[in-house]
C-alpha cells in the first residue's frame, strides 16, 4: 500500500517526538511526553537531522547517528565555559543545559551563548553548544506534517 500524506520538505510544519542520546546511550534531551514543532528548512533543527527527516511522512520513525559536523559542530580548542552569577538571570528563569540565550558583548553586538552547567551559585556559559564535538543519536517519531500557508 503506497504511503500517503504530506512529505517533509522546506516550509512544512513538522510535529515530532524525539529522544537525544550520546553514543554510550546516556539521555541528553527529548520531547518527553509532549511533542516539538518546527518549520522544516529554517535552521531550527541540526543539519544532519533535517536531512534525515527530508522526504519522510507522519507515522515514520527513525534512529539516526549524527557526527559532530552534522550536529552541533566541532568543539573549539581552548574554549571553556565561563561562570556567570546565578543572580544575573531572573529568579524564576528555568535554566537548563543546552539552553540558548543572547547577551550583549562589550562592543554592543549580540552574541549567542549556551548554558553548560547550572548550580545555585553560577551558570556556566559558552559560545559553543555543550553537545559540540559529540556524535549524537536521535530517535524520532514523526507525529504530523502539514503545509504552512
Amino acid at each position: 500500500m503506497p504511503r500517503t500524506g504530506t512529505v517533509i520538505k522546506a516550509g512544512t510544519r513538522v510535529e515530532l517526538k524525539f529522544t537525544l542520546r550520546d553514543t554510550a546511550g546516556k539521555y541528553l534531551d527529548g520531547s518527553g511526553a509532549g511533542t516539538e514543532t518546527y518549520v522544516h528548512g529554517t535552521g531550527c533543527v541540526v543539519s544532519g537531522l533535517e536531512r534525515a527527516l527530508e522526504g519522510r511522512r507522519a507515522g515514520d520513525s527513525l534512529c539516526v547517528l549524527l557526527q559532530p559536523e552534522d550536529a552541533y559542530g566541532l568543539r573549539e580548542r581552548g574554549a571553556s565555559p565561563q561562570p556567570i552569577p546565578r543572580g544575573t538571570f531572573p529568579e524564576d528563569a528555568e535554566l537548563h543545559v543546552g539552553m540558548k540565550f543572547q547577551a550583549e558583548a562589550s562592543d554592543g553586538r549580540s552574541v549567542d551563548l549556551y548554558i553548560h552547567d547550572v548550580n545555585p551559585r553560577d551558570v556556566h556559559v559558552d559560545a559553543t553548544h555543550p553537545y559540540a564535538g559529540m556524535s549524537l543519536v536521535y530517535e524520532v517519531e514523526i507525529v504530523a506534517v502539514e503545509e504552512v500557508s
